[in-house]
């Protein structure tokens, strides 16, 4: 949604910028939320760190997103909370 919006807005008139510029913000507000419980939420085993991690990867190799410094750590503490 978010490269859908910015792609739009890129291209829109100057009125209609201001609309996709407004609900781009929102989805964009509405993501970092996303990202920030996908980060702090427990994992259960070995698998769930691997697909925290991967996810997490993803989004930083390829500049999908800025990622919080407090996502991160949020991240790295649900790994300290798994118990193998």
């Amino acid at each position: 949604m978010v490269e859908r919006l910015g792609k739009r807005l890129m291209e829109a008139e100057e009125v209609d910028a201001t609309l996709i510029a407004r609900r781009l913000d929102a989805v964009m507000a509405e993501e970092a939320a996303m990202r920030r419980r996908a980060a702090s939420a427990p994992v259960a085993n070995v698998a769930e760190v691997k697909m925290k991690a991967a996810h997490f990867r993803q989004l930083i190799g390829h500049n999908w997103c800025e990622v919080d410094i407090e996502d991160l750590h949020e991240l790295l503490r649900s790994f300290t909370t798994f118990q193998a």
